[in-house]
């Protein structure tokens, strides 16, 4: 076990797009930051569940998370489908974008790390982590949790339910680079029984999420989703298409009935918004909590 000499203003987990800029706002307030991440890249449910399917709404986005959807935009091979207010992300792209803007801050970023405890210690918080080192303990005078699945208030004491779950991967024809298909016989793919939905791309592959039924007891729910992943696989070898790259994690949906007030020293972000959102307006929501964040330092410096 190793206690790390620092207090941070806030520890702030995970990476993914909310928590990145909740991190990068703080940070830009002069706190100091440490900004935790179970996986070696930033992105969240963008890139390690590849919900790459997004609804954007102009009107909205903008601030910080516009700069990084811009960004994104202006990077090669970055958009895969884009119709109306809908888009299909490179997970690649967001990985790429997100660090390089962390890197340009004076966040402290402690990635490949699991939170497995949180605890009071007198005016102040520890959260307990597992890491390839050992087990690391790091002090806060805030928590703040963005994520998805509410990881952090579970360890809290926060109840939270599973409410749906998702695989999602992305598919091609076999023995090709996507080009030359027969479109008359494309939707045969994605017509299997497991298939909830499904973008057909510019390089006509195909971005599709698989419904993973909900059992009782979670514990064996990355089970079911091999299973149905298996079945769907060699269904597409019947249709002469192959699964081109799958999501390192299943996406998980939760709901939880009670959340601490944002003033709180441990809070979850979605406090700041009365409304819920789908993991396909991830940018949305992202630009609203940025707003939120705003407003709410504006009423503290008065």
């Amino acid at each position: 076990m190793k206690k790390i000499n620092k207090l941070y203003d806030y520890v702030i987990y995970p990476a993914n797009l909310v928590g990145c800029i909740t991190a990068i706002k703080k940070s830009s307030e002069g706190a100091e930051v440490l900004l935790l991440n179970n996986y070696g890249f930033p992105g969240g449910e963008l890139t390690h569940s590849l919900c790459c399917h997004q609804y954007l709404d102009d009107k909205i986005i903008s601030g910080k998370t516009l700069e990084i959807y811009n960004q994104i935009v202006d990077e090669k091979h970055s958009i895969f489908y884009r119709y109306m207010n809908q888009v299909v992300i490179n997970p690649e792209t967001v990985k790429f974008v997100l660090q390089k803007n962390l890197e340009q801050t004076n966040i402290d970023l402690l990635f490949h790390v699991i939170p497995y405890s949180i605890t009071k210690s007198k005016s102040n918080y520890e959260i307990n982590l597992s890491a390839k080192e050992g087990q690391l303990i790091y002090s806060a005078k805030k928590i703040i949790d963005c994520s998805e699945n509410f990881a952090l208030m579970k360890l809290y004491g926060i109840n939270r339910k599973l409410v749906e779950a998702n695989f999602n991967l992305f598919v091609s024809k076999s023995g090709s680079n996507g080009f030359n298909i027969d479109l008359s016989k494309d939707e045969e793919i994605v017509r299997h029984h497991s298939v909830k939905k499904f973008v057909q791309l510019f390089d006509l592959r195909f971005w599709v999420s698989l419904k993973i039924p909900i059992e009782e007891e979670e514990l064996f729910l990355e089970n079911e989703a091999q299973k149905i992943l298996n079945e769907y696989e060699i269904y597409l070898l019947t249709k002469g298409a192959r699964v081109q790259l799958i999501a390192p994690q299943t996406y998980r949906k939760y709901k939880t009935e009670t959340l601490p007030d944002f003033n709180e020293d441990v809070s979850h972000i979605n406090s700041l918004l009365m409304e819920d959102f789908t993991i396909e307006q991830t940018f949305i929501k992202s630009a609203l909590i940025e707003e939120a964040l705003k407003e709410k330092e504006q009423q503290n410096v008065k």
